[in-house]
């Protein structure tokens, strides 16, 4: 199997990751809100919300369902506060990290794309990738520090010769790759600055 990365905001203290943050409850069920969510961004609510778990009968999911319900009515913009980086995730981090020289800056651009830490020693995605988590104080932080950040200077990095020469998650050479890596940038810095703007915390899973 493959990985991708996929991150998402959620308000401070919210409380499913106060319960998986706590151990009361496992990470997968941070990944079956995720799921969810992205079930009703396609369907664009033009489908009954409660479609999607109508034939489900497990209660603990059923409540899941019903609580991001819950959360969406009162922060309705939390459906599209939300980003996706495929496979790119470790090709744009090596090339953002390039641009700079500051260590304060490769750091956040880590946080960014890897988050700061494990929201629980338990949490794992499907294939055992820890799950991470950024505080809304750190997820300022990254937006202050990708604010500035030109996708023209990050760019200039590929297909040198220390990139060649790096081992990245499905690095490819193709001159057109930029371009697939242009959106995905756009796409990051796009997510951090709604989430920072609101005060949001923000979960980075990789899956």
């Amino acid at each position: 199997m493959g990985k991708e990365t996929t991150l998402q905001a959620f308000p401070e203290d919210t409380p499913l990751l106060c319960r998986v943050r706590s151990g009361e409850t496992s990470g997968d069920h941070i990944q079956t809100v995720l799921c969810y969510l992205d079930w009703l961004r396609r369907k664009r609510h033009q489908t009954d919300a409660f479609e999607y778990f109508r034939n489900e009968d497990e209660p603990e999911r059923i409540a899941l369902f019903e609580e991001t319900l819950e959360l969406l009515e009162s922060n309705p913009e939390l459906l599209w506060r939300t980003a996706y980086l495929d496979r790119r995730f470790e090709v744009l981090l090596y090339l953002m990290c390039e641009s700079t020289s500051c260590p304060e800056q490769k750091e956040l651009y880590r946080f960014a794309i890897c988050g700061r830490e494990p929201i629980h020693a338990t949490a794992t995605a499907t294939q055992g990738h820890p799950i991470m988590w950024n505080d809304a104080g750190t997820t300022r932080r990254i937006y202050d520090a990708l604010e500035t950040l030109e996708f023209s200077k990050v760019a200039r990095h590929f297909g040198t010769e220390e990139f060649s020469n790096q081992s990245l998650y499905k690095k490819s050479d193709d001159r057109r790759e930029p371009t697939a890596l242009h959106s995905y940038f756009c796409e990051l810095k796009e997510f951090y600055r709604a989430a920072a703007a609101v005060g949001n915390e923000t979960i980075v899973v990789v899956d």
